[in-house]
């Protein structure tokens, strides 16, 4: 039966990412029509309000874990993860070198995406496992988010009309990877900061990783 109640969470947090995208899409069409360009960062961030309203007054946003803040396990499993995921991006064929304020507003990018992802997303997740009574609650809850996650990415993947080619595998291997380590630090904790932290780690060490590797194809 538990495995009947993730199936079903998993189509439920598919639609909502679908919600959520298309919140996005709205709210980038906006973003071009005021014409300030550094606001299509935060349209991420943006289109999770209204569905984090939602899931805090019927389920709740995932509470703060006290005791996991001290837990140095936690801190281990974020650094782990991110080192892993920064290899993996490495193999992409193509990565656009980003420097300078570019670079800095693509790890804020990064750091933003926790708020879909853990407040909307995890807390969703959580919330509805929780609801079921599903036995393996924190397990579950961890893969079902990673897991969402990526069909998330194949979604855009589709409705952009591009292929799935070796770098789009290696985006979704990367995000299936990062999201189930942090998935399970913000489980351990409910203390998104540290989730936050380690996006923009990654994003900014992946970035520095790809513009040496084009230097030295370059030489």
């Amino acid at each position: 039966m538990d495995l009947l109640f993730f199936i079903l969470c998993v189509a439920l947090g598919f639609l909502l990412s679908g919600i959520w995208f298309g919140l996005c899409l709205v709210i980038v069409t906006l973003t071009q029509k005021v014409k300030i360009s550094w606001l299509s960062y935060l349209d991420t961030a943006l289109a999770s309000i209204i569905p984090i309203l939602l899931i805090s007054t019927t389920m709740g946003i995932y509470p703060f874990q006290a005791s996991g803040i001290h837990d140095i396990k936690v801190y281990f499993t974020a650094f782990l993860t991110v080192l892993i995921t920064i290899v993996i991006v490495a193999f992409k064929k193509t990565t656009k070198s980003r420097k300078g304020k570019d670079l800095l507003l693509w790890g804020i990018d990064g750091m933003l995406m926790e708020i879909p992802q853990r407040l909307m997303m995890q807390s969703f997740v959580y919330g509805i496992l929780k609801l079921l009574g599903v036995l393996y609650l924190t397990l579950y809850t961890v893969i079902a988010t990673a897991l969402i996650w990526c069909l998330a990415i194949g979604m855009q993947t589709v409705l952009s009309k591009k292929t799935f080619s070796k770098d789009v595998f290696i985006d979704v291997l990367a995000s299936f990877v990062f999201s189930l380590g942090i998935g399970y630090v913000y489980q351990q904790t409910g203390f998104i900061l540290i989730s936050m932290i380690a996006h923009f780690s990654e994003r900014i060490v992946s970035c520095y990783v790809a513009s040496k590797r084009i230097a030295i194809n370059k030489e």
